[in-house]
């Protein structure tokens, strides 16, 4: 009986473990942004700008800028600067799968 028992939970623990989706590179579970910045940063300053869109992991679109000096910071992605950009990278990107 004990034996059928722990057959059992070996079976359903490697159902269960085979079924987790693994978490990609730079997945984190939660928002990553806690202090949004709202003033409008200089073209020259900015080296990268990631865009997260909500999701599980986080309700608000996250847009986080690389800065020349090695900062990261949180970008509101509700002004309109950030929206702009945000724009702007979405068509590059779609110029650039299409080409």
């Amino acid at each position: 009986m004990r034996f059928f028992l722990l057959l059992t939970l070996l079976v359903v623990g490697i159902f269960l473990t085979s079924a987790i989706q693994p978490l990609g590179k730079g997945y984190n579970s939660h928002c990553m942004c806690l202090k949004l910045e709202s003033r409008v940063i200089p073209q020259h300053n900015l080296r990268s700008v990631e865009i997260f869109p909500r999701g599980s992991h986080c309700k608000n679109t996250e847009v986080i800028a690389g800065l020349v000096s090695g900062e990261k910071i949180c970008l509101n992605p509700q002004t309109m600067w950030v929206k702009k950009l945000i724009r702007f990278i979405e068509k590059k990107e779609r110029v650039i799968k299409t080409a």
